[in-house]
């Protein structure tokens, strides 16, 4: 229930960010977000839930990746950008989206 909480708080974060168009911002939370899959207290029911919340949140990212190229970004400046995602998971997860 915690994990599904700290997901939630930062995929409202993620929104906020998008809404202001800050990237750094969005990524930052969506990475605080996808940190949360780094568990193994969960039964895999749990995991599972835990998983579809972070990936169904993911998306507005995703939408956010697609405007922000449709404006002028290069997919090559939000690959550098990704890549300063500190661990695997999250760096993987954020790459996905691209």
């Amino acid at each position: 229930a915690e994990a599904c909480n700290c997901v939630k708080q930062h995929a409202f974060y993620v929104k906020r960010a998008i809404d202001e168009n800050s990237l750094r911002e969005a990524l930052k939370h969506s990475n605080a977000m996808l940190i949360e899959l780094r568990t193994s207290k969960l039964s895999p029911q749990k995991y599972y839930e835990l998983y579809m919340k972070a990936l169904d949140e993911l998306r507005y990212l995703e939408v956010f990746f697609s405007d922000l190229c449709a404006n002028g970004r290069s997919t090559g400046e939000l690959y550098e950008f990704v890549q300063h995602a500190g661990n695997i998971v999250p760096r993987m997860y954020l790459m996905m989206t691209m």
